[in-house]
């Protein structure tokens, strides 16, 4: 009888270990799969995008694997300039799973709340941002992380006419800018700053160091859009011929299939 009421009693313990195992059971086709993702984000972002989309239809997943799926998918869609919204219930285990002393938890609150920007929930953007900044200040390494962090907050700050709190956050970026075209996004951002308090001269400081380096790092994008905001601010100072300069880089860059009609008047 003693047996029995042992064996009855260790029936939930043995059931649990086995459910653990069950769940934590893999045959490595997952973690293959999104270490070939994570490989192709950086230079083939649209390729690991497919990749991961077909992923789930294919292998079950086990609840850390789908936590390292949200980030890889939320990750390879932002790159792709693509919504985040089908992102939404994935980051959701991705934090559930995450611990505070994680610094995929910080990598999860950065696209939880670029998603938020994207529905205009201003206030949650920034709780996300700001928790994701405390997290990544616990792993100095990784600076990559803290710059879109610094990036997002500094912009969603701004947006939400909170200028002072913006200026903060681009000058904390500009510090952890490594490569020219973040620089140039950093300096632009203080541009804007400099602009919407009507200190002019700062402005244009600000926003032809933009320019210069983003010609340095040749990214068609930001040239194209920097040399034609400035073109404008010229336009409307009368000061023509400097606006007619600016106007001239601008459509250089310029994608072939594009147009932009700029009226002088």
């Amino acid at each position: 009888m003693r047996n029995a009421i042992q064996r009855l009693a260790l029936f939930p313990l043995v059931a649990l270990f086995l459910l653990s195992a069950a769940c934590h059971r893999t045959d490595g086709r997952a973690e293959a799969l999104l270490s070939n993702a994570d490989s192709l984000l950086t230079a083939n972002p649209d390729s690991a995008l497919r990749l991961l989309e077909a992923l789930p239809a294919t292998i079950e997943l086990t609840r850390r694997e789908s936590a390292r799926y949200a980030l890889l998918l939320a990750q390879a869609t932002d790159k792709c300039e693509k919504p985040l919204l089908p992102c939404d219930s994935l980051l959701d285990v991705a934090l559930d799973y995450y611990d505070d002393d994680e610094r995929e938890r910080a990598v999860a609150l950065l696209y939880k709340g670029r998603l938020e920007v994207e529905m205009e929930q201003s206030e949650r953007a920034i709780g996300f941002l700001l928790e994701g900044l405390e997290i990544i200040e616990k792993f100095p390494e990784d600076v990559e992380t803290k710059r879109h962090l610094l990036s997002s907050l500094g912009n969603e700050y701004y947006d939400a006419q909170l200028y002072e709190k913006a200026k903060k956050a681009y000058n904390e970026l500009y510090e952890y800018c490594f490569t020219d075209k973040d620089k140039a996004i950093a300096l632009s951002g203080l541009g804007s700053y400099y602009s919407i308090i009507e200190k002019e001269d700062s402005a244009l400081f600000y926003r032809k160091k933009a320019l210069d380096y983003a010609q340095i790092s040749g990214d068609s994008t930001i040239i194209e859009m920097y040399a034609s905001s400035l073109s404008r601010e010229y336009c409307w100072k009368e000061k023509y011929d400097t606006a007619l300069y600016y106007a001239k880089i601008s459509l250089q860059w310029l994608p072939k299939n594009a147009k932009r009609y700029i009226h002088y008047s």
